[in-house]
């Protein structure tokens, strides 16, 4: 059985990255408290917003979580600096998160001619609902020396695939915080773009719940980052036509919370989208631009994998929205269909219609998911294995 295990994190954007790998760090240790984490992170500052815990100036330090011994280390430490040698290197285990390849005294170690232990990297991939997925999971990949063996393991949306990180649960109607049960709540965290037909969007659906129950009330919980000026900009452009609260960076842990207390979600990003995807509530991707409009071939794949548990006409309206949403030649401000959103909100607000409503058919999506089995358990197992 495992005990010792490195992760290997090299930040590339602020937080996306280092929050899948504390989600699986945190996701080790609630399955197996036993374990001794090694986190290998490049920027400190970011793990310390997700993680108060984590002191962002100490380049070795050790932690507790729930019962494990973690120890987080500066990649960016010279080979001197380290606690481990070629004679003194106790994992057999190496979790490369996102193909970010290895600090310069991890290569100098596992690469030295008097170092002969036999270790396993994997390397832990992006979420796709790509077929290839399915493919790369377990696929081997060559490394210069026969000792060190290394896979792709891929999160994915499939029981081919090692499937999400399924920590924490939903929430009941009954069990939502308080004050967000007197409105619609909508978080929105997304990219930078000119929101204003996203704004009236959702003050036409507002005002269409109003013409049937006058005290209907829509809350945009707007999170900190780039999308909050354009958002809120075009919000007062519109004459603040709805309520908005602006929400500040949280902590991993009170952001899962917080946003299972959500109607509707727009996330963006890997670790947004699987809670998102998990949590069974509606909700709106948006993916990262990429060359020659790729994200709409990452957006359409997932769209594939939910559209067996929709209505058509249900899927007809996530699809095209979703599309917009995400066509970097559109204009946001103008090329979006602002009645689009309406529309995909009041679906999402109904829930007694018949065939099923869009909300119930992002919770069956979601239990789907789950029934795909978890990925930190998936992980353990084949750990276990080598």
């Amino acid at each position: 059985m495992v005990t010792d295990i490195m992760i290997l994190c090299k930040v590339v954007d602020n937080f996306g990255d280092i929050g899948v790998v504390y989600r699986l760090a945190r996701a080790l240790s609630d399955v197996r408290p036993s374990l001794h984490l090694t986190l290998v992170v490049s920027n400190l500052e970011s793990f310390h917003a997700l993680a108060p815990h984590i002191d962002s100036q100490k380049a070795i330090q050790n932690v507790q979580y729930n019962g494990s011994a973690w120890t987080i280390l500066d990649w960016n430490q010279k080979s001197a600096e380290q606690p481990f040698s070629a004679f003194n290197f106790p994992f057999s285990i190496i979790l490369e998160c996102f193909q970010c390849g290895r600090p310069d005294w991890l290569e100098e170690i596992l690469f030295a001619d008097d170092f002969s232990k036999t270790v396993h990297i994997l390397n832990i991939d992006y979420l796709t609902a790509e077929d290839y997925a399915d493919e790369f999971h377990l696929l081997k990949s060559g490394t210069r020396k026969a000792t060190i063996k290394k896979r792709f393991f891929m999160p994915g949306f499939t029981e081919k695939t090692g499937g999400l990180i399924i920590n924490g649960k939903r929430k009941t109607e009954n069990e939502k915080f308080s004050i967000f049960n007197s409105h619609f709540s909508i978080f929105f965290f997304a990219y930078d773009f000119d929101c204003t037909a996203l704004v009236a969007g959702i003050a036409d659906f507002q005002a269409k719940m109003r013409a049937k129950q006058a005290d209907f009330s829509v809350c945009v919980l707007v999170a900190a980052g780039i999308s909050s000026a354009p958002f809120e900009s075009a919000w007062k452009k519109a004459n603040c036509p709805f309520k908005i609260e602006k929400i500040p960076f949280l902590p991993q842990e009170e952001f899962d919370s917080f946003i299972l207390d959500m109607d509707f979600l727009f996330v963006r990003g890997e670790d947004s989208l699987a809670r998102a995807c998990l949590s069974g509530i509606p909700f709106v991707w948006q993916a990262y631009v990429q060359d020659e409009n790729y994200q709409l071939v990452k957006v359409n794949a997932l769209l594939e994998r939910m559209k067996p548990f929709f209505d058509a006409a249900d899927f007809s309206l996530i699809s095209t929205f979703w599309n917009q949403f995400n066509d970097a030649s559109l204009d946001k401000g103008t090329g979006l269909d602002s009645t689009l959103l309406s529309r995909l909100l009041y679906a999402s607000y109904t829930s007694d219609t018949t065939p099923p409503s869009l909300k119930n058919s992002f919770r069956t999506f979601s239990e789907r998911l789950i029934q795909n089995g978890d990925l930190t358990q998936k992980l353990l197992a084949y750990m276990d294995s080598l």
